[in-house]
């Protein structure tokens, strides 16, 4: 009795919150995506039905499942040891570089930006898996060298090299939003290791003219956007580089208070283009009205405390800073999507974490939640 007993507490164990702050991560984690397949079950109905032969839930279903399969990656790598992290970053960026140099290569380019890999059954996004690559290396490599975080700037050029490559290899491709975001995923995390100020602010000054180069260079419409949402829209622009940012609007301010009711957009149907990726917190807005938006900003707000508690709570160098590193990408990535749509910056086209459609940015999302707690199980267990 006693032998059979103890198996039953080996086999529960492992299914076990290590902590009360896991446990609302995972929790809040779980409601952001359950919200999110139900916000794209809506708005990716009309062009479901047009681009499926009349399913208009195919691409809802599709969302679903990669909920289910990035939730499980979660709970799995969760459990992992987090030498695998440390030991194997080199790897991760590598698979990632090869990954991005064959999207500059034979990728697929929509609307200017090539960022996208097409295998023939399955299309992704390898940008998004490299953004928590270079989270994993950027954050082992301070933990290991924490010496030089009182180093001047130029002892820094190898390691930034390590990630600035990647970086500069997104912005190749011409995605703008991903190449920004990957630059303050950087700069956030050499802020919760304890960086000097004036060292950020010099790398932050650097990072904001190569966006800016970025912006001004190239064949697509950025420039033209970005001058449109400085000096306003006119009506010659109605149609072309400001008809995404007046119909989000739109959509948006007519949900009222309360909204149009669940399912009722009317901007979905081939107003508002990217209604459920980029723009799909203009969707929340319309059909769930002014408390659905801010209890969707609720629950960002619960996830950014949930992940600034961890920080608090395991300060140890690799665990802080990998968590300041998801923190920023995902916090940071859902505040600039929401200020897109509310036309505070101009479009960035970055998808809303958890939110918005893509398989690839879910997947990604989730694997980064499972990279936290593993990091956060190990300091736990072993300090």
């Amino acid at each position: 009795m006693t032998s059979l007993r103890s198996h039953r507490l080996q086999l529960r164990n492992p299914f076990e919150a290590d902590s009360p702050i896991v446990t609302m991560l995972i929790a809040v984690t779980a409601l952001l995506s359950l919200f999110g397949v139900f916000m794209v079950l809506s708005a990716s109905s009309v062009t479901s039905g047009l681009s499926n032969g009349g399913n208009f839930f195919a691409d809802g279903f599709m969302q679903a499942a990669s909920a289910v399969f990035g939730g499980a990656l979660c709970l799995i790598i969760a459990r992992w040891p987090v030498s695998i992290w440390s030991k194997n970053r080199n790897l991760f960026v590598g698979i990632g570089f090869v990954l991005q140099l064959a999207v500059l290569t034979v990728g697929t380019e929509y609307g200017g930006n090539r960022n996208w890999l097409d295998i023939g059954f399955l299309s992704f996004q390898p940008s998004e898996f490299l953004k928590l690559a270079v989270i994993v290396w950027f954050a082992s490599w301070i933990h290991d060298n924490e010496f030089m975080l009182d180093e001047p700037l130029q002892r820094w050029i190898q390691p930034l090299v390590w990630v600035g490559i990647p970086i500069g290899m997104v912005g190749l491709g011409g995605d703008l939003g991903t190449t920004v975001i990957m630059g303050l995923i950087v700069l956030g995390m050499l802020a919760f290791a304890g960086l000097p100020s004036r060292t950020i602010w010099t790398l932050a000054a650097l990072a904001g003219l190569a966006a800016f180069a970025l912006i001004n260079v190239g064949g697509s419409n950025r420039g033209a956007r970005f001058e449109a949402w400085i000096q306003g829209c006119t009506p010659e622009q109605y149609e072309t580089v400001c008809w995404q940012t007046m119909h989000g609007l739109w959509a948006l301010s007519s949900g009222g208070l309360f909204g149009l009711g669940p399912g009722s957009s009317r901007a979905k149907w081939s107003w508002l283009p990217h209604a459920d990726s980029d723009y799909i917190f203009a969707i929340v807005g319309e059909e769930l009205g002014m408390l659905g938006a801010i209890a969707l900003i609720a629950l960002f707000i619960a996830l950014a405390v949930t992940l600034i508690r961890l920080v608090r709570e395991f300060p140890q160098p690799l665990t802080r800073v990998l968590i300041g590193g998801v923190f920023v990408w995902i916090i940071g990535q859902a505040f600039v999507n929401i200020a897109v749509v509310l036309n505070v910056l101009p479009v960035l086209g970055v998808p809303l974490p958890f939110i918005s459609s893509g398989g690839s940015a879910l997947v990604a999302n989730f694997l980064a939640i499972g990279v936290v707690i593993s990091c956060v199980r190990h300091e736990e267990r072993y300090g």
